[in-house]
């Protein structure tokens, strides 16, 4: 019985120690957005939009625009997250609950939002499945629209937007202990 004792608790000590390993890996890990695709905003295909050409009805971005200001804009897609860890000798994994993201325009926040689906990270590329509210940033309690105009303004320049946007993520993460949130936004570096 004794020695039973002693061996689970050497099991869970050794599971504990790599779990602890495996989150301050992905602390220090380099976060690069390799692609996001099959992305649509409440529903409209903005790919396939892009693709042929087509713009926007009035009448779509009406609704958008009112999706977005009341907080009920939603979008889904697919996102391929490549993760290089500082040391690659073991299979290493973190399950994150919760990931909330930031959307910065030349430096500043415009929009953001939550995704609540559990994620399960690992070294190398990571194809992620989204669906997410955006909501826009606030200043002193209330909304960003400057934030909101400066992606338009961006959007409608009709130019690669990808050098004035970047995107910051704040995981929460799975842990023995509990779920234990980030202190910090990681910054994720955009496509080579």
């Amino acid at each position: 019985m004794r020695g039973t004792l002693l061996f689970l608790s050497m099991i869970l000590l050794f599971t504990n120690c790599k779990e602890v390993q495996d989150i301050q890996a992905f602390t220090e890990a380099n976060y690069q957005l390799e692609s996001i695709t099959d992305v649509k905003i409440n529903g409209v295909d903005l790919q396939q939009r892009l693709m042929t050409g087509q713009n926007l009805t009035n009448q779509e971005r009406d609704s958008l625009l009112t999706s977005l200001t009341s907080n009920k804009l939603q979008v889904s897609g697919n996102m391929a997250l490549h993760v290089q860890l500082p040391d690659t000798t073991s299979d290493r994994k973190l399950t994150v609950t919760k990931l909330e993201w930031l959307l910065l325009v030349s430096g500043k926040e415009a929009l953001t939002g939550t995704v609540t689906k559990q994620l399960e990270l690992r070294e190398g590329l990571n194809t992620i499945a989204l669906v997410t509210p955006v909501l826009l940033t606030e200043v002193n309690g209330q909304p960003n629209y400057e934030g909101l105009s400066r992606i338009i303004n961006l959007i409608n320049t009709k130019a690669d937007i990808r050098g004035n946007v970047s995107l910051q993520i704040k995981p929460t993460i799975k842990t023995p202990v509990g779920n234990i949130p980030s202190p910090n936004f990681i910054t994720v570096s955009g496509q080579n």
